[in-house]
């Protein structure tokens, strides 16, 4: 009985094909999502240049910062450091660094402006 069956380079050849094609696909979907990603990125940036423009051109500066850009810890009061006691009865004061402002400065971004001084 003859063997009719595709040969072993018949095969090599077919699966050679399937790939060539799925990785058509997959760098066609790739350079489309990717392209798309970057489109809207551009556009958002550039959106984002206009409304920002817009308000400093307008002279809207934040009431809650009075343009600083900053303004006291609302967590330590611009102390840098909480009281935490996690016992009842604690024998000594203990101090623990800011989690809001990290310790370091005693100020916070404003949440208002987001840190542009105008609203």
């Amino acid at each position: 009985m003859a063997h009719t069956g595709a040969g072993p380079a018949a095969k090599q050849a077919a699966a050679k094909a399937a790939a060539k094609a799925l990785g058509g696909v997959g760098v066609t979907l790739g350079v489309a999502f990717g392209g798309l990603t970057a489109l809207t990125a551009l556009a958002t940036a550039a959106s984002r240049a206009v409304v920002v423009a817009r308000k400093r051109s307008a002279g809207h500066v934040c009431p809650r910062c009075d343009g600083r850009k900053y303004h006291e810890c609302s967590t330590c009061r611009g102390k840098r450091a909480i009281e935490w006691q996690p016992l009842k009865g604690p024998t000594m004061r203990r101090l623990c660094v800011c989690p809001t402002c990290g310790g370091k400065t005693g100020l916070q971004k404003c949440l208002n402006c987001v840190g542009q001084g105008f609203a």
